[in-house]
């Protein structure tokens, strides 16, 4: 299985999952904008995890830029049951209330430019320090995505099919309260990986 096929089921942009056709929901703007910018200076460096199901590590080297935003390497090595892969993603950081969140896009694929909805829509992921310092990242679960859309509690929009791409339409203001309430924090159920910082 090609490390990078990770990123491409439930999603990971920096971080993956599976091997199969499910990309991440995502959001029409991007979560936080209705509050001042902040950007994360704690997620600087080298990171190690599992990503998914991965069964070897991958590394996330996080490089602050001067625009605010944060370019993401992701690496996992060659092993003997996988040849590796690589991508690399811009976040930009949001906190709303207690939750951080971050607003990823893929950039590269493998040295070549990345394409697909990852490439081309912002997807939330929820993110949290641990009291020994590990950093968890959660995507949106998209069955949850799709009973709070279906349900009224969060504008979006559901492509036809099992598989149907979910996008999150609310304006901003009705995207970032939703965010910043438990109703919002529940939708993110799948944790994606867990990391340790190396440097």
């Amino acid at each position: 299985m090609h490390a990078l096929n990770y990123l491409r089921i439930a999603a990971v942009a920096m971080l993956a999952v599976a091997l199969a056709a499910c990309p991440p929901v995502t959001t029409k703007t991007p979560v936080g904008t209705t509050v001042k910018a902040s950007n994360d200076s704690r997620l600087t460096g080298v990171w190690r995890g599992v990503v998914g199901e991965g069964e070897g590590p991958s590394y996330f080297t996080f490089f602050p830029q001067d625009d605010g935003t944060i370019n993401v390497l992701v690496a996992t090595p060659p092993s003997n049951s996988d040849k590796g892969g690589y991508g690399v993603f811009v976040i930009r950081t949001a906190m709303l209330g207690k939750y951080h969140f971050l607003n990823v896009r893929q950039t590269m694929d493998d040295g070549k430019p990345a394409t697909g909805t990852m490439a081309d829509r912002t997807f939330p992921i929820y993110y949290r320090y641990n009291d020994d310092g590990a950093l968890m990242l959660f995507l949106i679960d998209e069955t949850a995505a799709k009973a709070a859309v279906k349900s009224g509690k969060i504008a979006g929009t559901i492509e036809p099919g099992d598989y149907g791409d979910v996008m999150l339409t609310a304006p901003p203001g009705e995207l970032d309260a939703f965010m910043a309430s438990s109703a919002g924090r529940a939708l993110f159920t799948r944790p994606v990986a867990v990391l340790k910082r190396v440097k």
